[in-house]
């Protein structure tokens, strides 16, 4: 079916206040455990260097070079797709296996960016998902603009392509890339939103400008959503969902920004946690009554351990509590 846009009544809930603890935060955070580790490992080496143990200084070269080359080279040119299932009493039984493709964090420009995008683009060809959703950091160097738009052309589903900004947007001049994205018929949603029906049953797809550089106003995103429709919110920064779980109606929100960190490691956890992604740095999650997806990404820095590229692949279904 197709998309059909209705503005209809407003509705917002009493109130929705912003978690204080991300008012102001540092631009990265590096967690204790890493901190921790980092400084053992300076006390040891630095003890292996006064000792002049040649052996164990050779050895640690030679693992860091094989860890720096597997983490720069192979691990951000290996996208995988993620299956999700989100299952909530709020979507209509018409949206059962609904499906909806998430790319995050392109930002083209950055090694690998191009290729995994490509790659990208082929496995939505094979899925071929109802609804494509770009939730961010579409680029990053202003000379990708026009292969950008070139790429995203490729992109076609029946609900429809939409996308949000992120931070590095912003960076890149928000209008330039909104402007790309219009050449090839894709809106940039800021604070905005539409309904959407899929097999007769409605949702509403709202969309947020960037909290860091933006200003993002999820009241203004659903205000006129009709009642007891379910809501899907595109908000770049994970650490959005503090206030979209105060709006009983957002079923789900799609995020990405933290890249899950870059660096993860079982026991260790993320490395670094962006601004406004210290919650949530990955993975699906319930906080409240809304569910979470924070998609590691295409690309990024091109640096990464346990945390490899991804495109995620999001089916919806009604479940009877």
């Amino acid at each position: 079916m197709r998309m059909q846009r209705q503005p209809l009544p407003l509705r917002q809930p009493e109130q929705p206040n912003w978690a204080p603890a991300i008012h102001t935060p540092p631009d990265i955070h590096f967690s204790v455990a890493w901190r921790y580790l980092f400084a053992l490992l300076s006390i040891w080496c630095a003890t292996v260097i006064y000792r002049r143990d040649w052996w164990r200084i050779a050895s640690l070269g030679f693992f860091g070079g094989v860890l720096w080359r597997y983490g720069h080279t192979h691990e951000p040119a290996r996208p995988h797709i993620v299956f999700c299932t989100i299952a909530d009493e709020r979507f209509n039984p018409a949206m059962d296996g609904f499906t909806i493709a998430q790319i995050s964090d392109i930002h083209l420009g950055q090694p690998h960016s191009d290729v995994n995008l490509q790659w990208s683009i082929q496995q939505l060809s094979r899925y071929k998902p109802d609804l494509i959703v770009l939730t961010g950091d579409l680029v990053n160097d202003r000379s990708a603009l026009t292969r950008l738009s070139n790429y995203l052309r490729r992109m076609q589903a029946p609900c429809g392509v939409y996308a949000i900004a992120g931070n590095h947007d912003y960076t890149e001049e928000v209008d330039d890339v909104r402007h790309a994205l219009e050449f090839v018929g894709i809106p940039l949603l800021k604070n905005q939103g539409l309904l959407i029906h899929h097999n007769g049953a409605p949702f509403w797809l709202a969309g947020v400008d960037d909290v860091w550089h933006g200003q993002m106003d999820i009241a203004s995103a659903v205000k006129s959503a009709p009642p007891d429709v379910p809501i899907i919110l595109l908000a770049h920064s994970p650490d959005a969902i503090l206030e979209a779980c105060q709006y009983p109606a957002i079923v789900l929100q799609l995020s990405g920004h933290a890249h899950g960190g870059h660096v993860r490691l079982p026991a260790l956890g993320p490395l670094a946690m962006p601004r406004f992604g210290r919650h949530y740095t990955h993975g699906t999650h319930r906080v409240g009554a809304t569910h979470l997806h924070v998609s590691i990404g295409l690309s990024g820095r091109p640096f990464r351990i346990g945390n490899t590229p991804e495109l995620t692949i999001l089916r919806c279904f009604h479940r009877k509590d």
